[in-house]
C-alpha cells in the first residue's frame, strides 16, 4: 500500500521552479533519493512533509491530497528525522520528547529513550551535553513517539563518526516504519533502501530496485555518483570528460557533463522502462551494455 505519493509535481520557490515533474510512491521496504547537493531531494522531502506547496501535481496521502486530508492523522502517520540540530537547545531532552506527547503519555519518555538505545537519565540533560550519536537517537525516539507508520530521514548520519553511524542504521534497520531516506551515502541507501530514484537538477533521471541500479546503473549520472565513492584499497576517483558544473538548459540537463554525449541529447530525453528500471537517457542501452 502507498501510504505517500508525489503526482507528476513541480516545486520551487516563487517562480523559480527547482523540481520538475516528479511522480515518485514510497511503498514497502524504504525509498531512497540519490543525487548531489542541489539536486531537489530536500525540496521534495518538504514537500511530502507538507511544508511546500507544489506549483503543479499533488501529493497524495492515501487516495486524498494534502489539502484536503485530516492533518491531525498526517502528522501522527509521517514524522521527519533531520540531523540532530534539531533539537531545541534551551529544552532539555525529556521535554524535547514529551512535547510531541499528550500529557497523559508523557511517562512513556524513558521507555522512548531505552527503545533507542539511551540510558533514561539523560532526559534531564540538555542537547549540548550529549554526543552527536546520542543526540541524533533523541531525535529519532522524538519521532517514534507518535508511532509514525513513515519516517522521513533527511542526512540522519551525515555529521555522526563512522562507529556512531552503524549504530544508526541498526536502530532504524530494526523499526517497524517505512523509511524515506535522503542521503550523499550510497552504502546507506543501499542497506536501508530497496527502491532508489536519483534526481539531478530536479529530475528523475533513473529509478528502480537499490541493489541494480547501484551494480549495473543505466544512466552516466548514476554511474558517476557510485564511481565517485573512494574504495578502500583502490584508486582514487577519477574527474569526469566533462565538468560544467550547471544543467544544461534545453535537451538533457546532464549533457554538459555527460562523457556519452551525443547530438540526439540536445533533446530532452523521457524516463521510459528499461530491464526492470526506468531511465532517462538517450544512450541508456549502451551505458548497460558498457
Amino acid at each position: 500500500m502507498t501510504l505517500l505519493r508525489a503526482d507528476r509535481v513541480t516545486l520551487g520557490y516563487g517562480r523559480h521552479a527547482v523540481v520538475h515533474d516528479v511522480s515518485l510512491d514510497i511503498t514497502g521496504g524504504g525509498v531512497g533519493l540519490i543525487g548531489e547537493s542541489g539536486s531537489g531531494k530536500t525540496t521534495l522531502a518538504r514537500a511530502f512533509l507538507g511544508l511546500l506547496s507544489p506549483m503543479s501535481g499533488n501529493i497524495l496521502y492515501g487516495d486524498q491530497t494534502l489539502k484536503k486530508a485530516d492533518l491531525r492523522k498526517f502528522r501522527k502517520d509521517v514524522q521527519p528525522v533531520f540531523q540532530a540540530e534539531a533539537l531545541d537547545p534551551r529544552m532539555r531532552i525529556g521535554g524535547s520528547i514529551a512535547e510531541a506527547l499528550p500529557r497523559a503519555a508523557r511517562s512513556r519518555v524513558p521507555d522512548l529513550l531505552e527503545q533507542v538505545g539511551l540510558d533514561p537519565e539523560l532526559a534531564a540533560r540538555r542537547p549540548h551535553q550529549l554526543s552527536g550519536g546520542q543526540r541524533q537517537r533523541v531525535v529519532i525516539a522524538r519521532a517514534l513517539a507518535v508511532g509514525p507508520r513513515l519516517l522521513i530521514l533527511d542526512e540522519p548520519t551525515s555529521a555522526l563518526d563512522v562507529t556512531v553511524q552503524a549504530r544508526i542504521l541498526d536502530l532504524l534497520e530494526s523499526l517497524t516504519a517505512e523509511r524515506l531516506l535522503i542521503t550523499h551515502n550510497l552504502a546507506v541507501v543501499e542497506r536501508l533502501c530497496r527502491t532508489s530514484y536519483v534526481l539531478f537538477a530536479g529530475r528523475v533521471v533513473e529509478s528502480g530496485p537499490t541493489s541494480e541500479l547501484l551494480a549495473n546503473p543505466a544512466h552516466p549520472y548514476t554511474g558517476a555518483l557510485r564511481d565517485a565513492v573512494p574504495r578502500l584499497g583502490g584508486p582514487p576517483p577519477e574527474a569526469g570528460v566533462r565538468t560544467e558544473a550547471v544543467p544544461a538548459a534545453t535537451g538533457c540537463p546532464f549533457r554538459l557533463r555527460c562523457p556519452l554525449a551525443v547530438p540526439d541529447c540536445e533533446r530532452a530525453p523521457e524516463l521510459r522502462d528499461l530491464r526492470g528500471r526506468q531511465v532517462a537517457c538517450h544512450r541508456a542501452e549502451d551505458v548497460l551494455s558498457a
